[in-house]
């Protein structure tokens, strides 16, 4: 990993969505299909609609170089994970789920799509919607409660995993709104809410109740070397938050004052949070980075034993709030903040979780308590009393001559026997309609051929180019124009 200089000032957060760079003053990475930053204040983070968040720069004063305006540059992934015991396989027979947005051992591997609310990659709805643009204001689901908002919709109800790893949605949808402040108390915190519904109905025709849920981040920093950062739990006034910083301060290449971040629970739906730590490489007492749904269950829910080990090795570090049970079409709230604040005074030049100065009483942490305080009074008085956001405004009309060729989500879908899929033409010429599962095999053709401009429809009886009935799973419908490519996701069930 590269060498980092430590953060002088607010927040040090980034992100890996998959392993190719993601720039913020360049395009997208094509596994992404939105991103949004918290920019109003001291903190650059990064929001995914798919569920990951943070930033990763390569150059060192690009736009958006954490701390605004710094020569600094930090590496930062973390992801939202969602835990549960929900009867989906065909047998009936209850499994062990985690849905999640972000796994330091796997950059590709992310299992939260786009929500509902955009569907088609013309809908303006289709990424995170930005309370400060004037192109967002419009289709923004409430009146704004902070000076910038960031709210997106994404789900798992076609997580994709891979033949030796696969992945099963555990059937919930996503509705985040993110804050930040410009107050002086509050400027260096980001607060995430979730609202999370179970649409297991989706999944399978009966839906079902998902047992045990639990709601988490993991995450990945790299601050000053990238093998001494460190992770433990700390309470400030009887509460518990996730502590993270650098081990070692005294390390060349510290541009500024060592600062520590916490990420800390606001609206747990459940009882209890749980805390470890993970590395990534085998080392005695610490667990490894799960990369199973059962593995990754039990980091984040606690039947794991918790660890926190003396730094020095590539750390991860994960908290989890729950355990609830969701019924099918139920919705609960959890909620989180990002607080980062410098150090007061004197720090001891090594500190490890060991560390019998490492007390909410600790001088040096002055700072980043208070902001801890400040933070969960405006929770409580300014957003915990927002409405679940369940409903959204209507969208625009589907694509039509003058916009781009697409290709629209298909209906119903998931389905069972058959499926209507409408596809936009804007400019005439040559066509084709193509159908594919996970390899990336073509299953069938529903259409080619030169087309004018116009909207077509199309009927899929869900049978092969021989006509044979295709076996439950994902496919890819995708759509072939001289202008380029434009695909969706469907779920064949049986």
């Amino acid at each position: 990993m590269p060498r980092l200089t430590a953060v002088p000032s607010a927040a040090l957060l980034a992100f890996l969505i998959s392993p190719t760079v993601v720039h913020a003053q360049r395009g997208l990475d094509s596994s992404v299909a939105s991103l949004a930053a918290h920019d109003v204040n001291d903190v650059f983070l990064r929001v995914t609609n798919r569920g990951a968040y943070g930033l990763r720069l390569a150059e060192t004063n690009p736009p958006g170089t954490f701390p605004i305006g710094s020569p600094n540059v930090y590496l930062f992934g973390a992801g939202l994970w969602i835990g549960g015991i929900g009867d989906v396989d065909a047998n009936g027979v209850p499994d062990t789920i985690t849905t999640i947005g972000y796994n330091p051992e796997s950059n590709s591997e992310n299992e939260w799509i786009e929500g509902v609310v955009g569907q088609s990659p013309n809908d303006p709805r289709f990424r995170v919607l930005d309370s400060t643009e004037p192109s967002d204001q419009e289709l923004f689901p409430d009146a704004t409660v902070a000076p910038q908002e960031l709210f997106t919709v994404f789900d798992d109800r076609f997580s994709v995993g891979t033949i030796s790893r696969p992945s099963i949605p555990l059937g919930v949808e996503v509705r985040q709104r993110s804050f930040a402040f410009t107050e002086p108390a509050l400027d260096t915190a980001i607060v995430f809410q979730w609202d999370v519904l179970n649409i297991s109905g989706a999944i399978r025709p009966t839906g079902y109740t998902i047992r045990d849920m639990w709601t988490g981040i993991v995450l990945d920093p790299d601050i000053g070397e990238p093998n001494d950062d460190t992770a433990a739990p700390l309470e400030v006034d009887g509460e518990p938050i996730l502590l993270v910083w650098d081990s070692d301060f005294t390390e060349s290449g510290f541009v500024g004052r060592p600062g520590f971040m916490a990420l800390v629970p606001l609206d747990n739906p459940g009882s209890d949070v749980n805390m470890t730590a993970m590395t990534g490489t085998s080392r005695p007492g610490v667990q490894p980075v799960p990369q199973l749904d059962q593995t990754q269950y039990e980091a984040l829910s606690g039947l794991r034993v918790p660890t926190f080990a003396s730094p020095f090795f590539d750390l991860r570090a994960l908290i989890g709030m729950g355990p609830v049970d969701l019924a099918e079409d139920q919705v609960v709230r959890a909620a989180m903040a990002w607080v980062w604040a410098e150090a007061v005074g004197e720090v001891p030049p090594t500190l490890v979780p060991s560390s019998p100065e490492l007390t909410e009483e600790a001088p040096f942490l002055a700072d980043l308590v208070a902001a801890v305080r400040a933070i969960r009074q405006a929770y409580d008085q300014r957003l915990a009393g927002l409405p679940a956001l369940l409903d959204f405004p209507a969208g625009p009309e589907p694509p039509g001559p003058g916009d781009r060729s697409v290709v629209l989500q298909n209906y119903p879908n998931p389905f069972r026997e058959e499926t209507t899929v409408q596809y936009s033409i804007a400019e005439e010429g040559d066509v084709s309609l193509d159908v594919y599962d996970v390899l990336g095999q073509l299953v069938i053709t529903l259409a080619v051929g030169n087309r004018e401009p116009a909207t077509y429809t199309v009927a899929w009886n869900g049978r092969s180019a021989n006509g044979r009935e295709i076996p439950s799973g994902i496919y890819v419908i995708r759509l072939t124009t001289p202008q380029g490519t434009s695909a969706v996701r469907a779920l064949k069930i049986r």
